[in-house]
């Protein structure tokens, strides 16, 4: 028994030893030692500022301020994680040998940064092995910075007031469970998820995973296949009213679209791939907003100069109710000044097949959409095989090009559609009705709506049949008779025109009418709304003395009134004629009358020269 207990007390006293020497060492040397164990793990050096007093049973545990992992060299000089705070719970084997390991971190002021080059080198992996399973077996991270940044895409993510806690079980070969909250785009977006096999996942390995993102305005869900700064592909479902934190996080702007539809919830379900190139690949994709459902498969891939998108639309219906308001276009009874901004058309090349039912624009239906659009280096080309329009049919190609200046250009016709439900959408009134066609081919340089009209340049024609302009009396202003009518009836309109300068110059417009005909020629002002056009009786029955019609004024406050310089003319052969008469008269030494014909009387029968003898 004293033997036993000798040797007993000689173990205890090694043991006691061995605690007073870890007890003389300095907290900032006991702290070092596990660091130090890590740095050979990892390849890393690993440095600390300062460190507390550490707990040893049953794990080494210490708290250290500054503590810092390198970045390797080709990263810069800025480490991979620096924190202002940590706490470390390392297992003793981690000291003394076996798996390099922290049991369990907790950061505050941590930020993290993570580098990918272009050449595909990843700054948290030391060769095949990634050095984040060592650093989050377990942790939690408090007010950190994380910022990811990918030279291959240009792409980079930073959040910021990020809180974290990443749980793995069986250490880092086992599943990860995370949550985490972050500010991105002045907004806290919240992300939690888990992964089987995490330590596969930060080697790049594509592993089962479920993600749910949710921020205030929208919800992101993905459940699939991922490894970090590799590929994914999975399930995506995605509803929002607002998309600014998703796309900041991508590091892409806002289309200008989206505030103007705010109002509308987007959902979007479908397959996504991303691959390890970049590429972004969408199958069996249904959108929905607002009023528009459609089905839809894409391909985002990387180009030369910039992202090439190729794709079709298909079936359902466009709904982009008021984001397109065409009383936005002249407000104030004027065109709209404003710069249009076209650095949106050289973010990306596109190849797009849209085939779909309906395309609403505020007042203005299309139906049967069926056209390709193409953008190239700034220019899109819109070919349109063929658009329903106002119960006729669109063809032809529109330009909207931003190479060097925004220009804008076009060949279209529209074929036997109603004038009117087309004048009443674009204008709010339908001052013409009846069914025809028409084509123009025009080409319009500027930084705005005033200035590309005001250098218009262009030609076109104009054939409509059978109808009426609304709120015009033709005949009536031609007989010197007033209104008599609140609308002109009219059998044909046909008409040829060119556009110089932004004033449509017309020379041969024909309007053919029950009660007789109207050859007219005149300008029509686009830039300054101002109309001057004058029609001249032709054909009319023989007992009318009708005299021309100008139409003048500006677009809001259009007068129709007969030609008063031919009433003048009239007015001055009517009172020679007179003057003749008195002095013949004179001469002869009796009176004579003349009777000037009423233009509503009847026309005299004509004198036999023989019976008048």
């Amino acid at each position: 028994m004293r033997l036993l207990f000798a040797i007993l007390g000689s173990f205890f006293a090694l043991a006691l030893l061995v605690v007073v020497v870890f007890l003389a060492l300095p907290a900032e040397r006991l702290a070092q030692v596990a660091l130090d164990r890590l740095a050979e793990e990892t390849d890393r050096e690993i440095t600390i500022d300062a460190a507390t007093r550490p707990t040893l049973w049953p794990d080494l545990m210490i708290t250290v301020t500054g503590l810092e992992v390198a970045n390797p060299d080709w990263a810069g000089p800025t480490p991979l994680l620096r924190a202002e705070e940590a706490t470390l719970r390392v297992g003793w084997g981690a000291i003394f040998g076996g798996e390099g390991t922290v049991d369990r971190v907790e950061l505050t002021g941590a930020a993290l940064r993570l580098i990918r080059s272009g050449d595909g080198r990843m700054s948290w992996r030391n060769g095949a092995t990634s050095l984040l399973p060592l650093i989050l077996r377990e942790a939690v991270m408090r007010e950190a910075r994380v910022r990811y940044e990918d030279a291959a895409t240009g792409r980079s993510i930073d959040l910021r007031q990020v809180t974290a806690r990443v749980d793995l079980d069986e250490g880092a070969s086992g599943s990860a469970a995370f949550t985490t909250s972050a500010m991105a785009a002045g907004q806290l977006m919240e992300l939690s998820g888990t992964i089987t096999q995490a330590a596969r996942f930060f080697e790049g390995n594509a592993q089962p995973m479920r993600l749910d993102l949710v921020w205030p305005e929208g919800r992101l869900q993905f459940n699939g296949r991922a490894g970090l700064g590799s590929g994914a592909e999975g399930a995506v479902a995605l509803e929002a009213s607002d998309l600014t934190p998703v796309l900041s996080l991508l590091g892409r702007e806002v289309p200008d679209v989206v505030p103007r539809l705010s109002g509308d919830a987007l959902a979007v379900t479908g397959d996504v791939s991303v691959t390890e190139g970049g590429s972004l690949h969408l199958r069996d994709g249904r959108v929905g907003l607002g009023e528009t459902e459609l089905n839809a498969a894409f391909d985002l891939v990387p180009g030369e100069d910039r992202p090439l998108l190729r794709g079709t639309i298909t079936g359902g219906r466009i709904g982009l109710g008021e984001a397109f308001d065409m009383t936005a276009l002249a407000p104030d009874g004027a065109w709209s000044r404003a710069p249009y901004d076209v650095a949106g058309l050289f973010a990306l090349d596109a190849d797009l097949t849209v085939r779909a039912e309906t395309l609403s624009l505020g007042a203005l239906a299309l139906e049967g959409l069926d056209m390709r659009v193409g953008l190239t280096r700034g220019r899109l080309v819109f070919d349109v095989a063929q658009i329903g329009l106002a119960q006729g049919q669109l063809a032809g190609q529109f330009v909207i090009n931003g190479r060097g200046g925004l220009s804008v250009g076009g060949d279209l016709l529209l074929a036997n559609a109603q004038a009117g439900p087309l004048l009443q959408a674009l204008l709010g009134a339908a001052p013409l009705t009846g069914r025809g066609s028409a084509s123009i081919e025009f080409l319009g340089v500027g930084d705005d709506l005033y200035t590309i009209l005001d250098g218009l340049e262009g030609e076109g024609d104009l054939s409509v049949g059978q109808g009426r302009l609304a709120g015009v009396d033709l005949r009536g202003a031609a007989l010197n008779a007033g209104v008599r009518a609140e609308t002109t009836e009219f059998d044909r309109v046909l008409a040829e025109f060119r556009i110089r300068g932004g004033v449509v110059i017309g020379e041969d417009l024909r309007l053919d009418a029950p009660w007789g005909a109207m050859i007219g020629e005149g300008r029509v002002d686009l830039a300054q709304r101002e109309t001057a056009y004058r029609l001249a009786p032709d054909l009319w029955p023989e007992r009318e003395l009708p005299v021309p019609v100008v139409i003048a004024g500006p677009w809001d406050a259009l007068e129709v009134v007969p030609d008063a310089a031919v009433l003048e003319a009239r007015a001055a052969a009517a009172a020679e004629e007179r003057a003749r008469a008195a002095e013949v008269a004179r001469i002869l030494g009796g009176p004579l009358v003349v009777t000037v014909p009423d233009e509503e009387a009847e026309p005299e029968p004509p004198v036999d020269e023989e019976t008048e003898d």
